[in-house]
């Protein structure tokens, strides 16, 4: 699913900045946090998902990848970042698009947040 979004975007991850990285490993954090919910995941199996994602599909090294799972647990409870915040209750909602293949309106939300975030 994460690895697919650079698909949806039409960015090979090659062709990334870290700023589009980290936008697309914030949406895909409240990706992964709604499959939790949906799979009654405990929040321990929700943040090894997340490590693992951050490590083999944003290819972060696992102290990069500790230090930012925890800057996005941060943002989603309130404590942190509010872009970050936004990014990953809208990946909450794309979790929905993705299963039931809403490519085209998942891509459009996608472009959104990474135009904005970049301007």
């Amino acid at each position: 699913m994460a690895t697919g979004l650079f698909g949806v975007v039409g960015i090979p991850f090659e062709n990334t900045s870290e700023l589009q990285r980290q936008v697309l490993a914030a949406f895909a954090f409240g990706m992964v946090y709604s499959v939790g919910r949906i799979e009654d995941l405990s929040p321990a199996e929700v943040h090894a998902l997340e490590l693992a994602l951050l490590m083999d599909v944003y290819k972060y090294s696992d102290h990069q990848a500790a230090a930012f799972a925890q800057e996005l647990i941060d943002s989603a409870s309130n404590r942190g970042n509010p872009t970050f915040r936004a990014i990953i209750h809208l990946g909450i909602d794309g979790q929905a698009e993705w299963e039931e293949g809403q490519l085209s309106q998942l891509r459009l939300n996608l472009e959104r947040v990474l135009k904005a975030v970049e301007a």
